[in-house]
C-alpha cells in the first residue's frame, strides 16, 4: 500500500486559507493613518544655582624658576583658603599655566627719540596660573573673592551664572510638559477648524537646543567685587521646542 504524503495535502489548505483571509480582510484597501503635525515651545523659569569665577595669580622674578616657585606657593595658599571656605576640590580647576618674559612700556620721558609709540621692553620673567572656582552657595561669594584678592590673585573674571546638571534637567522636564500641552492645544484648534478631531500622539521629535541662562560677566576686579555683594541670580528661561504628530479622526 503506497504511503500518503500528508505534507503535500496540507500545503494546498494553507494556501487556500491565506487567500481567503486576504480576500476577506482586503489589506490593500486599508487607508493610511491621517495625521496632523504641529510645532510648539515650552518654557520654564529656573534660578541659577552655580557661579564660576576665574582668578589669575601672577609672580615676577628675574629668575623664571624662582617666579614659578613663588607662584606655586601663592596658588597653594589660595587653594588651602578656598577649602577652608568649604569649596570642594572638584570645584577648583586649573585653567591655564603660562611662563615667559615680561614686558613694560617706558614712560614718555624715557622713550627713545623717533620711536612713537615706544615698543615694550623686556623687564623680568613672570609665571602665572589661572584657576576656575565653582561657587555652589552664593552666600559665600564675598568671602571667596576676599580670599582670592588677599592671597595673591591679580585678575578676576566673572561671575558666570549657570545651572547645575540636576536643576537644568528638572527645568527641561517642566518645559517639555508645557510644550506637549501647547502642541495638543494647537492641534485641537486646527482639527476643529477643519471639522475633525485629534487622536493619539503618533510621533514626538525634540528640535534644536534648549534655552540657557546668559552669563553675567564683570570686566574688572572692582566690578566683580561690586557685583559679588549684589548677586541676585534672578530667573532664567529654559525652553524646549517640539514637533508632535497626532492622528486625525
Amino acid at each position: 500500500m503506497p504511503k500518503i504524503n500528508f505534507t503535500s495535502l496540507v500545503w494546498p489548505f494553507v494556501i487556500l486559507i491565506i487567500a481567503l483571509a486576504a480576500f476577506y480582510l482586503k489589506p490593500w484597501l486599508v487607508k493610511p493613518t491621517e495625521t496632523i503635525s504641529v510645532s510648539s515651545q515650552g518654557t520654564f523659569e529656573a534660578t541659577p544655582d552655580i557661579a564660576k569665577i576665574t582668578a589669575t595669580i601672577e609672580s615676577k622674578n628675574p629668575k623664571l624658576d624662582e617666579a614659578r616657585s613663588e607662584n606655586e606657593k601663592k596658588v597653594s595658599q589660595i587653594i588651602t583658603k578656598l577649602k577652608q571656605l568649604k569649596v570642594e576640590e572638584k570645584d577648583i580647576k586649573t585653567q591655564n599655566i603660562s611662563a615667559g618674559q615680561g614686558y613694560e612700556t617706558l614712560p614718555v620721558g624715557r622713550q627713545e627719540p623717533m620711536m612713537y609709540p615706544a615698543p615694550p621692553r623686556p623687564s623680568t620673567n613672570q609665571f602665572s596660573t589661572s584657576l576656575e572656582i565653582t561657587i555652589r552657595s552664593f552666600e559665600t561669594t564675598d568671602e571667596i573673592i576676599a580670599a582670592l584678592t588677599s592671597n595673591g590673585a591679580t585678575n578676576l573674571y566673572g561671575p558666570q551664572l549657570t545651572l547645575s546638571d540636576t536643576k537644568l534637567e528638572e527645568a527641561k522636564s517642566q518645559a517639555r510638559e508645557k510644550a506637549v500641552e501647547m502642541a495638543k492645544k494647537k492641534a485641537q484648534e486646527l482639527a476643529k477648524a477643519s471639522g475633525r478631531n485629534i487622536g493619539k500622539v503618533v510621533k514626538i521629535t525634540e528640535q534644536g537646543d534648549y534655552g540657557y541662562p546668559v552669563p553675567m560677566m564683570a570686566k574688572a576686579e572692582s566690578d566683580l567685587v561690586q557685583k559679588a555683594s549684589q548677586i541676585q541670580p534672578g530667573q532664567n528661561e529654559v525652553s524646549i521646542n517640539l514637533s508632535v504628530d497626532f492622528s486625525l479622526k
